[in-house]
């Protein structure tokens, strides 16, 4: 496999550029140790890009951290600012949602002691779609040495490749409890490539800031690599892979995507991924392609046993049960081995698996940000970097070798006796099964899990994992230039009929048994946790009011409150919480005002503001049938903008009935028909369906045209 067989600029990859040296460093513990002493080489700049930077966070354990040398990573910057006069500290940081903000430094700018010094800037960074996130992981120092990787300065990453359930170091700063062992990666380059990855930091900060910064004059670059760290490869051309979603003027990236498909299909004998999800359609659907093929390669999975947090866990899980169940079906030579890694004495306390990493046949190496989910593919920014050999070869060794060294992590072994037992048994699984302890720190398989209905359903619509920019982002725009054209106006009622009809289509392949969301409710009730039929329906208008705070989507909510309690019943619930939301999301817009608000996003919004103002009660409807931004910041922005009440409340409350009426009665409806498929809830559901059709054509009658042709 040559380097100019692998690699396209602008198809797989971004940018192909050589490095003076490479180094695969595993586990927190040796990513920030080598950090530290590389900024400590550093001359003119830092730029430190990430989707979390705490500076609260230890960067060496205490009993081995460098005397003299603050350890903790803001007083470590502000160290290193006072003892470099021309040096200069870029830190660009995702302006996360509300959701995410319990696991991060709560108001980080605010912080008097991080980073106060006049040479040092701070930003976070917002410019992107709606519902995207800024996930790449990247330091750059002096543009000659570049950390590129899954290993955020975030809390509970600094962890050695021990995974010690009780590990100090871990703990949360301020106290609290340890967090659960985390494996994680990331990757250092030399050399030209390290001033790509700089060049892509500095378009990162001009994009999120307006400003832009010079590339730095740079040094020898030996003076910045760590005299500690020993390169893994030397002299190599690496490729830069990315994500970039489409934004404002930015054009869209998806050479991660493609660099994933390129790689998996050229595999000719295995295939080692380590990633935080596998719930990527386009990925999946080339990997089941070479699970069905006769004589194809091993392919060896290293997942963590579920997602990190209630919002990963929803959004993640139900997709990554449908992509496994797939890669099952397709995998007729029991080729596919998927594994979770464990620790603790009794081999019970599961490890975090955040790395994104990839090998194949020893000839191609990958490390870099993007996890194996749509998100990463096409929505999120992401950036990869990968190194190819030619088989047989020393690099090629090496490559083997970085594989082993993980495995014997994860079987509490050493690499001498992994290469032996894949030599022996003739496959990587075969390895794992003669060498994996039953306690401790060890792979176990993953468990078989099929996809319900709710996976199928809500999986396929790419609500909660999209594949790109969202269209009702790029739709916003269009609501600014002036009236909607009939085409626009036509295409959009055309998608989210489409929507329905999907989640209508699906409904066939519905088991008899009843859905989960069923069954949950039946066992919350079962277990007393649900105290009266009353206090469920509290508790489900409860999760509305949080829902339009945290921007979860409203369509899951409805369809859930439907599957519950039953069509009628369920579109009166939904509607109150709907409505309950929307007014209390409204107040506190009022509170906020126009002005912070607008300072608060940066202006991403103001086209939503106007296209409010513009048709009044009709604008708000229009909005409300095709949702151009998330639920809860339209509230927010309509209270800001001060719309009146009156004409705020009646706008949302026709504009979201026919959807509330479409999703309960379809939801309800499919729970009747689950539990008694008879002629007559058949009929019923036919008569729904006919329901749904006569809004849509209703809807367009009375209000699309009439706001197609300018309002008049």
């Amino acid at each position: 496999m040559s380097v100019s067989h692998q690699f396209h600029e602008g198809e797989n990859c971004w940018r192909v550029a050589h490095a003076a040296q490479v180094a695969c460093l595993i586990d927190g513990e040796a990513y920030f140790r080598a950090f530290k002493r590389a900024a400590l080489n550093a001359r003119r700049s830092i730029l430190i890009i990430g989707w979390d930077v705490n500076s609260r966070i230890a960067l060496e354990y205490p009993d081995r951290a460098m005397p003299d040398v603050p350890n903790r990573l803001g007083a470590f910057l502000t160290y290193l600012l006072e003892r470099r006069k021309d040096l200069r500290i870029h830190v660009l940081n995702w302006d996360s949602p509300l959701l995410y903000k319990s696991d991060r430094e709560w108001l980080p700018r605010l912080r008097i002691d991080w980073l106060n010094h006049r040479r040092a800037f701070y930003a976070l960074d917002n410019q992107h779609p709606l519902g995207a996130a800024q996930h790449q992981k990247m330091v750059v120092i002096d543009d000659t040495v570049a950390f590129v990787g899954g290993i955020d300065f975030s809390s509970g990453r600094l962890d050695s490749r021990a995974h010690d359930p009780n590990d100090e170091g871990r703990r949360e700063p301020g106290g609290g409890e340890i967090p659960q062992p985390h494996h994680d990666i990331q990757i250092a380059v030399a050399g030209a490539a390290a001033r790509c990855i700089g060049e892509i930091a500095r378009e990162r900060w001009e994009v999120a800031t307006g400003e832009r910064i010079a590339p730095p004059a740079a040094p020898d670059d030996q003076a910045i690599w760590p005299e500690e760290l020993a390169a893994d490869f030397n002299d190599r051309p690496v490729a830069i892979a990315r994500t970039r979603p489409a934004w404002k003027d930015l054009t869209e990236m998806r050479q991660v995507e493609a660099l994933y498909r390129s790689s998996i299909a050229a595999a000719r004998d295995w295939i080692h991924i380590e990633n935080q999800y596998v719930t990527s359609t386009s990925i999946g659907e080339v990997l089941a392609a070479r699970l069905r093929e006769s004589g194809g390669p091993e392919i060896v999975m290293i997942l963590p046993r579920e997602p990190s947090g209630w919002i990963e866990q929803t959004a993640m899980g139900m997709n990554q049960r449908r992509i496994l169940a797939m890669l099952r079906e397709a995998d007729h030579e029991g080729r596919l081995h998927v594994y979770m890694p464990m620790t603790g004495e009794a081999g019970d306390m599961p490890i975090m698996v955040h790395a994104k990493t990839m090998v194949i046949d020893g000839v191609f190496l990958r490390i870099g940000s993007s996890n194996l989910n749509n998100r990463s593919m096409g929505l999120d920014s992401e950036c990869d970097i990968a190194l190819t050999a030619e088989p047989d070869s020393d690099d090629a060794r090496r490559i083997i070798r970085y594989r082993d060294d993980l495995l014997a992590e994860h079987l509490s072994s050493d690499i001498d006796t992994v290469v032996a037992a894949i030599a022996r048994t003739g496959s990587i699984a075969g390895a794992i099964d003669r060498l994996r302890p039953r306690k401790g720190r060890t792979l176990v398989d993953f468990p078989s899990t099929p996809p319900d209905q709710l996976d199928t359903i809500i999986g396929d619509t790419g609500i909660l994992d999209p594949t790109g920019t969202p269209e009702p982002e790029r739709l916003a725009d269009s609501l600014t230039a002036g009236p909607f054209a009939r085409g626009q106006l036509r295409s959009a009622l055309i998608g989210l009929a489409a929507t329905l009809v999907a989640l209508m289509a699906f409904a066939v392949f519905w088991q008899t048994a009843p859905g989960q969301a069923l069954d949950e409710a039946g066992r919350l009730n079962a277990a007393g946790l649900a105290p009266s039929w009353w206090g469920g329906v509290a508790l489900m208008l409860g999760a509305y009011l949080i829902a339009g705070l945290v921007m979860f989507p409203l369509l899951i909510l409805i369809l859930a409150t439907g599957l519950i309690y039953g069509p009628f019943i369920g579109l009166a619930i939904a509607m109150t919480g709907a409505i309950a939301s929307a007014s209390m999301g409204y107040a506190i817009g009022l509170l906020v005002g126009r002005k912070r608000l607008r300072r608060l996003t940066r202006g991403r919004l103001e086209h939503v503001g106007q296209a409010l103002m513009r048709h009044g009660s009709l604008s708000v409807l229009l909005i409300r049938l095709i949702p151009v931004a998330p639920f809860g910041l339209v509230n927010l922005m309509a209270g800001a903008r001060r719309i009146r009440f009156a004409t705020y409340f009646l706008g949302t409350a026709i504009g979201l009935t026919p959807g509330v009426i479409a999703i309960t009665l379809f939801s309800g409806q499919l729970g009747a028909l689950i539990e008694d498929p008879s002629l007559y809830n058949i009929a019923l559901f036919g008569f729904v369906l006919a329901v749904i059709v006569g809004i849509g054509a209703w809807i367009w009658r009375r209000f699309a045209e009439r706001v197609a042709s300018g309002g008049r």
